[in-house]
C-alpha cells in the first residue's frame, strides 16, 4: 500500500487534446495539459488488464512499476510528454479504476507515487444547481482545490464527487452547501455513488460544467 501524503494544491489546467491507446484490449485515455502535466484515466478494466487494483498500487511492486513505465513510454510517443526527470504521480479512485495525475518536478529521474485523501460526495437537485455551483467554484478559483471531480445522475437528482487537493476552507464549505447537500465522505461513499448512479462526467466534471455555465451565460 502506498504511503498517504497531503496534496500540494496546483492550478487547474485546461487540456489541448486527448488520445486513447489499448492496454490489454482496454482503451486508456490520456490528456496532455497545457502546463506540461499529464492526466491518465484508467478504468477498472484497464487496471485488470495490467493485473492491478487501486488499493494495490505501490511503486515498490513490480507490476505497478511495469504498468507505469509502459504508460510513460506510450505518453512520450503519442503526446511528447517528457518523463525523463522527476515526477510526482498522484492516484485518485474513480469508478472502480483511478485517475493518475503526473506532474514534472525537474531534477534527476525519480518517480513518487501516492494516493490522495478521501473524496467528498454532494447531492444536488437539478441541472441549474449543478451549473450554478460549478460557476461559483470556478469564479472563486475554487476548482484549484480539487484534483478531480465526477458527476452522476442519482435517482431524481445528481451526485457530485470531489477529490480534494487540500482540506476545504470554511468559505468553500459554505459555497458548496449553498447549492448542495453532503451525501458522504470517503472511498465507500464514492464507490456507492458510482455503483448506483449513472455517470455523466468523470474526472473533470467541475471544469467541463464551468465551461458549460460560461457558454450558457454568453
Amino acid at each position: 500500500m502506498m504511503e498517504r501524503e497531503d496534496y500540494i494544491a496546483r492550478p487547474v489546467c485546461r487540456r489541448p487534446g486527448a488520445l486513447n491507446f489499448s492496454a490489454g484490449g482496454a482503451a486508456v485515455k490520456m490528456d496532455l495539459l497545457e502546463n506540461g502535466c499529464l492526466k491518465i484515466l484508467l478504468t477498472e478494466e484497464d487496471l485488470r488488464a495490467f493485473g492491478l487494483t487501486f488499493e494495490g498500487l505501490d511503486y515498490d511492486n513490480e507490476r505497478t512499476r511495469s504498468a507505469l513505465h509502459r504508460l510513460l513510454d506510450e505518453a512520450r510517443q503519442r503526446t511528447g510528454f517528457d518523463s525523463s526527470g522527476s515526477l510526482i504521480i498522484e492516484a485518485l479512485p474513480v469508478d472502480g479504476g483511478c485517475l493518475l495525475l503526473l506532474t514534472p518536478t525537474g531534477g534527476k529521474r525519480h518517480l513518487r507515487l501516492r494516493q490522495t485523501v478521501g473524496p467528498y460526495v454532494y447531492e444536488l437537485d437539478d441541472a441549474d444547481a449543478i451549473l450554478q455551483l460549478a460557476q461559483s467554484v470556478g469564479e472563486t478559483d475554487g476548482a484549484s482545490l480539487f484534483f478531480g471531480s465526477s458527476l452522476y445522475q442519482f435517482g431524481r437528482g445528481y451526485r457530485l464527487i470531489l477529490y480534494p487537493a487540500a482540506p476545504l476552507s470554511r468559505r468553500m464549505g459554505h459555497l458548496l452547501h449553498e447549492f448542495a447537500r453532503s451525501a458522504g465522505e470517503g472511498d465507500a461513499a464514492a464507490a456507492y455513488t458510482a455503483e448506483h448512479g449513472r455517470s455523466i462526467a468523470v474526472g473533470d466534471a467541475l471544469g467541463r460544467l464551468y465551461d458549460a455555465a460560461r457558454g450558457r451565460a454568453n
